[in-house]
């Protein structure tokens, strides 16, 4: 994929205006299609990413898909993915401003580094009066296609990078009318592998109940096999000690904020969601992990309120030990989340043994011979 495009921004028509808008990386007919899937496939593996703001969540790179998350208070952005095997997707970075050319440069190199294939970020900044920028200037410089979704200002909002083509997208205001916050779905097209369903969220940061019918709104409205990835800005129980979560409440008590709750998180577990942590792997030391906590935390709080998971039905599977958290270095006022997925189908019996009622999983691996040049396999 080439690494910069001359195209103009322009919103969708069969939008509301100012809502969602398309980068113009997106191919306008077959031909474009077919060049922008050969240049990208010889340039990178599948990653993914997302970014959301304050104290949400961030993404990271990886060699299979992977997934990250964090938040910046200078850019919207969130998620990072990178890899060496399987797919890879990053999914979330933090809130980034980029209001000045030496930060937009650090929140350029950090995701250079991360090298995702899909980004999913959230409080991004986007002026449709100066042609998206500053999203479009980082896409741009990424080679990245994108969509976004304006939220709690028409400037700002969540916002999802791919190098790979984004097949379709819409935006969905969660819970009610009434509700600025929003969940942006992207279908990508991921050459040879098939199509990856990506959303990228970020949830009310007050109140859990209102949390509850946001989550419960966004589960409603998806009917296809996906990965979900955002601030939730909710925690879980099962990462912290009786002691810890007493010194959480204590502290945000002291702080003046709510009293942190888990039945968001309860909540998507009931509905058989996996979580990416539980296929942590080595953490970055720069991270710390508090005493009575079995995760790294996310935020400035250090606790985990960014997530990755997905769905039950999805043929994407998190990769173990691929799950950590790394430093945003400086970027997000979170860190970045990562993960790695591979995509398992299933290939009917009567390819592999008539005699075999059971299905075989074929899996999708990444290789790479040179930086630049990533070489797919299918172990069967």
């Amino acid at each position: 994929m080439s690494d910069y495009y001359n195209l103009r921004v322009k919103s969708t028509n069969d939008r509301p205006k100012s809502i969602l808008k398309q980068s113009p990386l997106h191919p306008t007919n077959e031909t474009d299609t077919i060049l922008l899937k050969r240049q990208s496939f010889s340039k990178s593996k599948l990653r993914v990413s997302i970014n959301l703001p304050d104290n949400e969540i961030s993404l990271k790179k990886s060699g299979q898909l992977r997934i990250l998350g964090c938040d910046s208070e200078r850019y919207s952005g969130s998620g990072i993915c990178r890899g060496k095997a399987p797919l890879r997707s990053t999914v979330s970075m933090p809130r980034i401003d980029c209001q000045s050319y030496r930060i937009t440069r650090s929140v350029l190199e950090v995701l250079r580094e991360l090298n995702a294939d899909i980004l999913a970020l959230q409080d991004v900044k986007a002026e449709e009066e100066k042609g998206m920028k500053p999203l479009s200037d980082l896409a741009d410089a990424l080679g990245m296609n994108y969509v976004f979704a304006e939220s709690w200002a028409p400037e700002y909002g969540n916002a999802i990078m791919s190098k790979w083509p984004i097949k379709s997208w819409n935006i969905q205001k969660i819970f009610d009318d009434s509700d600025f916050r929003n969940v942006l779905k992207a279908t990508i097209d991921v050459p040879r592998v098939g199509e990856l369903n990506f959303f990228c969220t970020h949830l009310d940061h007050l109140d859990e109940n209102w949390r509850m019918k946001q989550i419960n709104a966004i589960i409603q409205s998806s009917d296809k096999p996906h990965i979900l990835a955002g601030g939730l800005n909710s925690l879980d129980e099962t990462d912290y000690s009786t002691e810890r979560w007493t010194e959480i409440v204590k502290y945000y008590e002291e702080m003046g904020k709510p009293i942190p709750k888990f039945e968001v998180m309860k909540y998507l577990k009931s509905k058989e969601y996996t979580d990416a942590k539980d296929f942590a792997g080595e953490c970055e030391s720069v991270v710390m992990i508090a005493k009575g906590q079995s995760v790294q935390g996310t935020c400035k709080y250090g606790t985990r309120v960014d997530y990755v998971l997905s769905s039950s039905d999805s043929p994407y599977k998190f990769v173990p030990g691929s799950y950590s958290v790394f430093s945003s270095k400086g970027t997000s006022d979170h860190h970045i989340v990562k993960v790695d997925l591979v995509k398992v189908d299933t290939v009917p019996h009567e390819y592999v043994n008539k005699k075999r009622q059971d299905s075989k999983h074929k899996v999708v691996r990444i290789t790479h011979s040179n930086p630049n040049k990533g070489v797919w396999k299918i172990d069967t």
